[in-house]
């Protein structure tokens, strides 16, 4: 007997949102707002960079959305096998994990050289 492949699966994890996007005007809460997204993509990246200057401030538009639901799906586990094709034998079933990874930083053509690289993102290679 052949494997099937209508079991072929990947594990997986999903947000969906919902709500009404509303454009952040204030100038304090667009600060906020743009900090808090640099430090939760780059940790310590805010303080270590140039801060934005009101041509970029003004170039760049954030939206903040008022959760009214919210759901989350995971998948996670070995594929589902049928038992005759589990006695069957013959086939191989599993899970090839994907990962990623921080590798070395690799600085800027433009950096001078010599010019060490911030702790901050050190760390995130350990």
């Amino acid at each position: 007997m052949r494997a099937r492949v209508f079991h072929h699966s990947m594990n997986y994890r999903s947000a969906v949102v919902h709500g009404t996007a509303r454009e952040v005007t204030d100038a304090e809460e667009k600060w906020s707002a743009l900090q808090a997204i640099v430090e939760h993509l780059a940790p310590g990246s805010w303080t270590h960079a140039r801060q934005p200057d009101r041509r970029e401030l003004a170039a760049t538009v954030v939206f903040a959305i008022g959760l009214a639901e919210a759901s989350v799906k995971v998948r996670t586990g070995p594929p589902s096998e049928e038992a005759d094709d589990i006695a069957a034998g013959g086939r191989w079933a599993g899970v090839l994990p994907v990962r990623t990874a921080f590798g070395m930083p690799e600085s800027c053509p433009t950096v001078p050289a010599g010019e060490p690289v911030p702790g901050h993102v050190l760390n995130r290679t350990l």
